[in-house]
C-alpha cells in the first residue's frame, strides 16, 4: 500500500528508547476526509521549528500546524509550562501581597480600639503603616507585571 510505505520512509527514532524507531502519524482521519485547503507561508527558522515540534509528537509537519491551528482557533492549548509557572509565580506574590494587607488590617483594627480606649495610637502604629505601605507597592509591581505580559 502507498500509505504504508510513506510511513515507514516518515519513522523517526523514538525519544522514550534510543534505538527504536516511532512511526510518524498523520492526524486522525476522517470520512469522507477534510476538503479545504490552508496554505501557510513560513521562513526556514519557523519551518525548522515546526519541523521539530512535529517530529517530537510523531505527527507530520502539516499535521502538526493543522492540529496546532485548530486547538488554537478553539482555545483549546493548554498554557506552556512556562507559562503557567509565570502564573503561579504571581499567584504565590499576590497572595503574600493580600495576607500583608489583610494583616493590617487587623492591625487598624486593633490600633483603633486602643485609639477609642485610652486616646493614643500604640507605638507599632508607625510600622503598620510602613509594613502596609510596601505591601501595596508590592501589589501595584505584580500587577503592573500581569498588565505587561498581556500585552
Amino acid at each position: 500500500m502507498a500509505h504504508e510505505s510513506r510511513d515507514k520512509a516518515q519513522d523517526a527514532p523514538d525519544q522514550d528508547s534510543p534505538g527504536r524507531v516511532a512511526p510518524i502519524r498523520h492526524r486522525e482521519h476522517l470520512s469522507p476526509g477534510r476538503p479545504h485547503r490552508l496554505s501557510v507561508r513560513l521562513s526556514e527558522v519557523e519551518r525548522q521549528l515546526v519541523g521539530k515540534a512535529a517530529e517530537a509528537a510523531h505527527l507530520t509537519p502539516a499535521g502538526y500546524a493543522g492540529k496546532a491551528a485548530v486547538a488554537a482557533a478553539g482555545r483549546e492549548v493548554e498554557p506552556s509550562a512556562g507559562l503557567v509557572d509565570g502564573l503561579k509565580e504571581l499567584q504565590r506574590e499576590l497572595f503574600a501581597a493580600r495576607r500583608a494587607v489583610n494583616m493590617f488590617g487587623a492591625n487598624v483594627n486593633q490600633a483603633a480600639a486602643q485609639r477609642n480606649s485610652t486616646g493614643d495610637l500604640p507605638d507599632w502604629a508607625a510600622d503598620a503603616v510602613r509594613l502596609c505601605r510596601a505591601a501595596v507597592a508590592r501589589l501595584d509591581e505584580v500587577t503592573g507585571r500581569i498588565d505587561r505580559r498581556l500585552r
